[in-house]
């Protein structure tokens, strides 16, 4: 019924919107990064006592019921909503605040939130929550339909979140509580999580990762890029840090070496880069050959050369804009600094409107006002970037303070062929490249070589967005759901920048499943997956063709702050006067 109101909301939302678009306020005046204070190294000594605690505990925590899991993780959400505020402010200072306000780091806490709750409701379940439906496709591959539920249909009406099976395997549920529900006892252990250095949420999602799906406590090693948050994330989840299953270390690269052959440390988990596995799995500049020089299990999420595909259609003038938008905020979203990123644009050459696209896509990137890029080494990467592609396009508006600190124009580079673009290099900056194939016009023969180049020829396998429109969905639909099936990444999102796919927390986060030491990609393990099922091949998240109103997700929206209090309420506990009150912010966007 939910998803009935919220999908058929659009043409009312959309008029309401547009009624009061002159009352709109003015963009959020610009917050350039002051930085942070360092936090000093944690000793060996105070290393031992933290993993030494947590091996005293790690088969107490197997033993924990579903019920006292629960227990703790809403007990988690009452903290984090105390510490999420203070933990914006500290992150604006680190990375800075633009169009949008403060509200694109308050959107991580709206994700660290509903991923405690749905793992609370996980557990209430004994591990198997309820989907919307489970059906087969026409091989024989099971799709459970698991996003939204509940009230959440009215909030993102017209989206559909799906986990496809790998071929062959049952929809199954919660493995591991129905192995200890049958009298088996888990081995636990102790998980070394080295976090990740761009987003809070990313951290958190490790540890829940390695807490509720894998059942062993963790000692979390920060990432010297965002260590200040790790104050905010010990009160975070002070009910786990005081019942002694998890703990946070602080330091560089001689602690994280310390701490990965350390013999108290059962596994590893890591999101980063490839040359990080590598090191740690095979040794620093090690070979990749025979067995992994690394005795431990070792986990990773490790990013991608993300493709964006668009479809070639026959398109209004308000569709390209709109859809210049999503690609957009997929290569600009934390200036750049995502392992989702908007990397590849792949055109047909053919498409009759291809120049119409990029004219809409330039205006977009031009009026995207300019961020410091805030990673370490990112000015190296943009040099790099102008270096390789002569003639590289230089946009984006400047925002209206320095402070001394330098902001980055957003690079852009259009007309490759596929030999002249770099597809195995993941540039983590705001860049992209855009890359032409020949495809006729056709969707079919588009999609079918835009799909192949993707799988074959863009390092990595996290994520892709693939882009088009209503009637071509319907007039060409085999073709388009060969693509999606066909596409090899562990999520996928239709119509939508694909950092959604990362966000929602009943979909999985992951590598494709096939990757081995030796040629890792984009890791090993889903994340997220609050559903709990088993055997998951790929997350696929449909959207509308169009929102109807300004989607939460781009920089002109003009009330989203407002609307992230609402939405974090409604993310810890669903209600009415929450959604409310995050619908009627979202019209004033």
């Amino acid at each position: 019924m939910y998803r009935t109101v919220g999908g058929g909301s659009g043409p009312v939302l959309s008029i309401i919107s547009t009624l009061l678009s002159p009352l709109k306020s003015a963009s959020k005046q610009t917050v350039l990064p002051t930085g942070s204070t360092p936090v000093p190294a944690t000793s060996k000594a105070d290393i031992d006592a933290a993993l030494q605690k947590l091996a005293l505990n790690k088969q107490k925590w197997t033993s924990e019921p579903c019920s006292k899991r629960a227990a703790l993780l809403r007990a988690c959400i009452q903290q984090t909503l105390k510490v999420w505020p203070e933990a914006v402010d500290e992150t604006v200072k680190v990375k800075g605040a633009y169009s949008i306000g403060k509200a694109e780091e308050m959107m991580v806490f709206m994700v660290i939130i509903t991923e405690m709750r749905e793992l609370a409701e996980a557990m209430d379940a004994e591990g198997e929550p309820q989907p919307h439906a489970v059906y087969q496709r026409p091989n024989g591959q099971w799709v459970a339909d698991v996003f939204p539920l509940g009230l959440e249909g009215i909030l993102y009406g017209g989206f559909k979140g799906e986990l496809w099976m790998k071929p062959g395997k049952e929809p199954t549920q919660g493995a591991l509580y129905r192995s200890k529900a049958s009298g088996r006892k888990s081995p636990g252990g102790v998980s070394l999580v080295l976090g990740a250095g761009n987003q809070a949420s990313v951290v958190c999602g490790d540890i829940l990762f390695k807490l509720m799906h894998e059942d062993e406590v963790v000692l979390v090693k920060t990432n010297p890029v965002n260590e200040y948050i790790g104050k905010h994330l010990e009160e975070a989840f002070k009910p786990f840090v005081d019942e002694g299953y998890l703990s946070f270390v602080y330091g560089g690269g001689e602690e994280g070496k310390y701490l990965c052959n350390n013999p108290a440390v059962d596994s590893i988990h890591l999101t980063g880069s490839e040359a990080t596995y590598n090191a740690i799995v095979w040794g620093p500049g090690g070979p990749k050959q025979g067995q992994p020089s690394q005795t431990r299990r070792v986990t990773a999420e490790l990013g991608c050369v993300t493709p964006y595909i668009v479809c070639p259609g026959q398109w209004s003038q308000s569709d390209l804009e709109y859809h210049a938008g999503t690609v957009v905020a997929g290569m600009t979203h934390n200036a750049g600094h995502n392992c989702l990123k908007a990397e590849v644009l792949l055109l047909d050459r053919d498409w009759p409107q291809r120049e119409a696209f990029l004219a809409a896509l330039r205006r977009a990137l031009d009026k995207e006002l300019q961020r410091v890029a805030y990673y370490p080494g990112s000015q190296d990467k943009f040099e790099k970037f102008k270096q390789a592609f002569p003639g590289v396009e230089e946009l984006g508006a400047k925002p209206l303070q320095t402070n001394g600190f330098k902001t980055q124009p957003w690079l852009l580079k259009t007309g490759l062929t596929p030999d002249q673009a770099n597809l195995t290099h993941e540039n983590w900056v705001g860049v992209l490249q855009q890359v032409d194939i020949p495809g006729g016009g056709r969707p079919e023969s588009f999609l079918s070589s835009a799909v192949t180049l993707a799988n074959d020829r863009c390092w990595g396998t996290l994520s892709c967005t693939l882009i088009v429109d209503p009637k071509t969905q319907r007039s060409s639909a085999a073709a388009v759901d060969k693509a999606i099936a066909d596409l090899r990444y562990g999520s996928v999102s239709v119509n939508l920048p694909s950092l959604l796919g990362y966000a929602v927390m009943k979909l999985a986060w992951g590598g494709f499943p096939g990757a081995t030491p030796q040629d890792i990609q984009s890791g090993n393990c889903f994340a997220h997956n609050s559903m709990m099922y088993d055997n998951i091949e790929k997350a696929v998240l449909y959207g509308p063709w169009k929102m109807p109103i300004k989607p939460f997700w781009s920089s002109e929206h003009r009330n989203l702050e407002n609307m992230m209090r609402a939405v974090i309420r409604f993310a810890a506990k669903p209600n009415m006067v929450d959604l409310n009150a995050a619908a009627l912010a979202a019209l004033w966007g």
